[in-house]
């Protein structure tokens, strides 16, 4: 039995499909920008079948079609006179169903972390995304063409700038009253 091209790319790209998710997910911090975002990494991947056939690092290659093509729409939307409004927060839920408390603590943690995680630059996101991938400083310096001195310094920055806003919110202010 003959194999396609279509059936080589999707043995190619098929391993690597849930972990593109994810970071794009990080990234664009909305399930349907993310989705999006990965079928644009599929059909530049497929448009581009040769060169993934012969890379020794498929998975480093599709996240740096990825990165590019994520800054590239920032690029693009910044640009644009258009804005669009509000976020999807839509995250993937266990199927274990937890208690009236574990819920409202985890939707609250959820919802600190998101909220923080958007007030990142796009940079910053792209960073951690890759970083909390599990992706190497070599192989995210692959990806981003970022010297390792530089990406050190960035990525230090961002993780600090993402803890210092969640430290922030926790401690809210608190309305004093009067006596």
């Amino acid at each position: 039995m003959k194999t396609t091209q279509h059936d080589d790319f999707a043995a190619l790209i098929a391993p690597h499909l849930t972990a593109l998710f994810r970071a794009a997910y990080r990234l664009s911090g909305n399930r349907s920008d993310a989705e999006d975002l990965v079928q644009d990494v599929c059909v530049r991947a497929y448009g581009n079948l040769p060169t993934l056939r012969t890379q020794e690092q498929p998975k480093a290659w599709l996240f740096k079609i990825q990165y590019r093509l994520f800054v590239d729409g920032v690029r693009h939307r910044n640009r644009s006179p258009l804005r669009t409004t509000g976020e999807d927060f839509d995250a993937t839920r266990t199927s274990a169903e937890p208690g009236p408390e574990e819920s409202a603590a985890g939707f609250e943690t959820e919802r600190r972390v998101l909220e923080a995680w958007c007030q990142l630059d796009k940079e910053q996101r792209a960073l951690l995304a890759l970083h909390v991938e599990g992706y190497s400083l070599a192989e995210i310096r692959s990806i981003t063409d970022l010297s390792t001195d530089v990406l050190k310094a960035r990525l230090y920055r961002a993780r600090v700038r993402l803890g210092k806003l969640l430290t922030t919110e926790r401690a809210a202010p608190v309305l004093a009253w009067e006596k």
